[in-house]
């Protein structure tokens, strides 16, 4: 469990391309994250801010978490 800081996440770029900057949220795919792709909805489900850009598959990538 980490409240801020640079954590590694399990992120699946199968709803979408991950981008350096992009806001992470919950994926239908257990245990991982995607693409926030609408902010607007995305208020109170983001988990953090991806550091690393995922095009295809899943991997580890780095995210930034900040409890705001």
């Amino acid at each position: 469990v980490a409240l801020m800081g640079k954590v590694y996440c399990k992120v699946d770029a199968q709803y979408g391309a991950v981008e350096v900057g992009d806001l992470l949220t919950t994926s239908p795919t257990s245990g991982h994250a995607m693409k926030a792709s609408d902010s607007s909805r995305a208020f109170g489900a983001v988990i953090g801010k991806a550091l690393r850009p995922l095009a295809l598959g899943q991997a580890l990538v780095p995210i930034l978490i900040a409890l705001q």
